[in-house]
Parts: C-alpha cells; structure tokens; sequence
C-alpha cells in the first residue's frame, strides 16, 4: 500500500497537452480530487492525502493520515473537508488537520461531495447512500427505496453501486452509479426522482460534471458512455466517441475546455463538448486517470491517478 509519503514534486514535463506535477513509486495510486479555488485535495492509496494551498501549482503531503485504508473520494470547501473510501471509512478536515469520522456502514464509499453550507452526500456499494449537515460530523442514510425501481427479472438491481454524487449549493444533489442509473434531489434527500431509470443493459455511470452556469452537464462511464445534458442534467442525450474503453471521470471549465479521463483512455474538447479529441501523449494510452476537476479560480483543469500523478490538461 502507498504511503502518504510515496509522492515528491516532480519536474514539470510536458510533451504539448499534459504536464506532470506530482509522481510517486510505481505501486502508488490516486483516486479523487477536490479543488476549490486555493484550496485542495488528492486522495488515494494506504490513506494517503496530499494538500494544495495554491489553486494545485503545488502540493504536500499529509504527514500523519488518518487511516491505513485507502480513501477513494474527497470534497474540499475552503479548509473543510470530507474524504471517503474503503470499509465505510470517512475522515474530515477542519483548522486542526484530518480526523475520522463514523460513517455508520461497513460498505466501500465510492463518492462525495459537500456544498458550502456542509450538506454532503456520499455513495457506495449495494445502494449505500448517506447524507451529512454538518461537514460530514454525523451521517444518516438517505437511501431511496431502491427495491420500487428495481427490474424483477435482473438479480442485484435493488442495489446499484453509487459511483458519482454532484451536493450543488442550492441544495440540489443528484446521484448517478450502476445500470445507468441517475436520480435527483431537491429536499435535502427526504425524497428522489428519476431522471434515468435502473436498466439492467444500460452502461454503468462512474462521474458526474454538473453545470450550474447554463453550460452543457456531463455523465461519463463504461465503454465510452457519454452523455451531454444542455439543461443542467434535467434530460440527457447520447454522445458517440469512438472507444469501448471506461471513462472514469469528467471536468469542464467556463472557457469551454472538457476533459474525460479513463482506462487507458483520455479525451478532450476545446468546444463545451462539440468536437473531441483523443489525447495520446505520454501514458494515456497505457494507464488511468480518475479523478478530474476544475481550478475555480484558474480554470486549469487537473487529474489524478496511477502511481501516485496529480497531471494538468492544457493550460
């Protein structure tokens, strides 16, 4: 298992589209990734944390993590955090560094994420899904009745794995995961509706991008499943890319700059999602990216992954 002190500062290099920023032993990885404006995350492997004071120009390690477990998502919000990840574990951030939190489930956590009011929502295997007030202190489940929406035909369909949550901060959160599945809240969780049923051929949804500006929303999952929303993720279309490989993650910045990342695939549109380009410099094509996310302050659009890397796309 990677350490929190598995990652050192590398030299930037960049071969056009990419520039390395952080890389560590070979055995390293990376899961998820919060920026917000100054402040940031990167989570991964053996409980490891790494911390960012400058919009993600440069980052530190955690010295002592929390947890030996790996965390595999994480929500920053000024000097407020939550990171979640293996067994249920959760740990929060305040002005005193990193402390665990009890999730009150057993389950793998796959997503979180937190508003500015402290209102957060995580997912996780078998239909897990929690909720937090108060930045992520206590949780209670917020779970819908996810046996009414099964298909009676389809074995497991009552508990699809939730591997994306967008907690917007006019209190809209919206859940997207296994068999396509996607579903919306604007109550704090009392109660959802579906924006895409469980379809048990449908392809499984790992990220969600989310635009609160009226700028095109993004889903992105197995075997090149993308799809564009044009009104804020109320209906969804289909857009075809040219790969069977997963997508697991997807940012946008104002300027127009989308970014998917994936299993040994990476793709790129200049033009809110109009065109595409496929990225094949340095490792795109033989390794994973996860997490993506966007700089509020820059626009710059960063990513995690393999052996420990924290990577910019584009400038």
């Amino acid at each position: 298992m990677a350490t929190a002190s598995s990652a050192a500062e590398a030299p930037a290099k960049s071969g056009g589209v990419l520039k390395t920023i952080i890389e560590g032993i070979p055995h390293s990885a990376l899961f998820g990734l919060s920026l917000d404006s100054n402040s940031g995350s990167a989570v991964g492997a053996g409980g490891s944390i790494y911390e960012t004071t400058d919009g993600g120009v440069t980052w530190k390690a955690v010295d002592k993590a929390p947890t030996t477990l790996a965390f595999l998502s994480v929500s920053r919000r000024g000097d407020k955090g939550i990171a979640v990840g293996q067994a249920g574990v959760v740990a929060v951030r305040d002005g005193s560094g990193w402390k665990i939190s009890d999730s009150g489930v057993p389950a793998r956590l796959l997503s979180v994420e937190m508003n500015s009011s402290g209102l957060a929502f995580a997912g996780g295997e078998f239909g897990t899904l929690l909720k937090s007030s108060d930045f992520g202190a206590s949780w209670s489940s917020a779970a819908p009745d996810w046996a009414s929406m099964a298909s009676a035909e389809h074995f497991g369909t009552g508990e699809p794995m939730i591997y994306a949550v967008s907690v917007l901060d006019s209190g809209q959160i919206t859940v997207a995961g296994e068999f396509g599945v996607m579903l919306r809240s604007n109550d704090a969780g009392a109660t959802w509706r579906v924006l895409r049923p469980i379809n048990p051929e449908a392809a499984t949804l790992h990220a969600l991008h989310l635009s609160p500006s009226g700028q095109n929303s993004y889903a992105v999952g197995q075997t090149g499943e993308m799809l564009i929303s044009t009104d804020g993720g109320e209906t969804w279309g289909k857009c075809d890319i040219a790969t069977e490989l997963n997508f697991l993650g997807v940012a946008a910045s104002a300027s127009g700059q989308v970014v998917v990342t994936g299993m040994r695939v990476m793709y790129r549109s200049e033009n809110n999602g109009m065109t595409w380009t496929q990225i094949e410099e340095g490792d795109t094509k033989t390794d994973w990216y996860q997490a993506v996310r966007t700089e509020t302050g820059s626009g710059r659009i960063l990513a995690v992954g393999h052996a420990g890397k924290i990577i910019q796309i584009g400038g």
